[in-house]
């Protein structure tokens, strides 16, 4: 797991001040969609829910030294506030004077006010298909051991914007199926595993990237140690004798 940002601390430190139960009335939203506002600028290859984890122990991080209604992390005998310290301590001392709209706007250019909560769910459901990792025990603790390539809900965007929210193997059309429900609805695939990447590279939403329905994307993940390529199940739905 990457270690969290200075940028990170500080968009804590925001939600920990001005978000007093709820979060600030400025996002005029709730917790899981102010999480997902920060996604694309700060994730730092984790997946939604690692993001929003991590970004939620920035908050808490602050929480026992504002009165918002949270507690915050503790210090080992529960009797004050983890005590801050290096970046943190830095960031509390430098923002404690300043008003709202002020810290806002150190951090304004990290969020996306426009992000929807369907794409954060569609992430989620493409993070269970494209991840790569792997799980081992050792005694009864798991140890995960992942390669993340680039998270970004403008990349998912760009991808359907290429290639359109038409199954690229059996053209399956939600929109066409089930009217404005399905409207634009649709899975993006990573192209290639993460696994046979030798080092890291910009994610090309047109060459990396493919739309598939749910159907599909599942297929591709269908064997345990290989993922087909769109070519290979074309051949296997056409072999079937499957038409759209």
């Amino acid at each position: 797991m990457p270690s969290r940002s200075e940028e990170l601390m500080l968009t804590g430190y925001y939600l920990s001040r001005f978000g007093i139960v709820d979060p600030p009335q400025r996002l005029k939203t709730n917790w899981k969609q102010v999480y997902f506002m920060f996604y694309d600028s700060l994730n730092s290859g984790r997946t939604v829910l690692e993001f929003e984890h991590s970004l939620k122990n920035a908050r808490d991080t602050f929480d026992g030294y504002f009165e918002n209604g949270r507690v915050g992390w503790l210090n080992s005998d529960k009797s004050g506030p983890l005590e801050l310290t290096g970046n943190n301590l830095i960031i509390y001392e430098n923002n404690q004077d300043l008003e709202e709209i002020e810290v806002w706007e150190k951090i304004a250019k990290y969020s996306n006010l426009e992000e929807s909560l369907e794409v954060r769910n569609q992430l989620i459901s493409e993070d269970n298909l494209n991840s790569d990792s792997s799980v081992y025990t050792e005694g009864k603790q798991k140890v995960y051991i992942s390669k993340k390539r680039e998270r970004n809900a403008k990349l998912r965007k760009k991808a359907i914007e290429i290639h359109g929210s038409s199954c690229m193997v059996c053209d399956f059309n939600f929109g066409e199926k089930y009217g404005s429900l399905g409207d634009g609805f649709i899975e993006v695939h990573h192209v290639k595993p993460i696994s046979e990447y030798r080092k890291e590279k910009p994610t090309n939403p047109e060459l990396d990237l493919v739309v598939l329905c749910a159907n599909c994307h599942r297929m591709v993940h269908r064997k345990k140690d290989y993922v087909l390529s769109v070519d290979e199940l074309m051949r296997v739905v056409q072999k079937a004798g499957y038409q759209s």
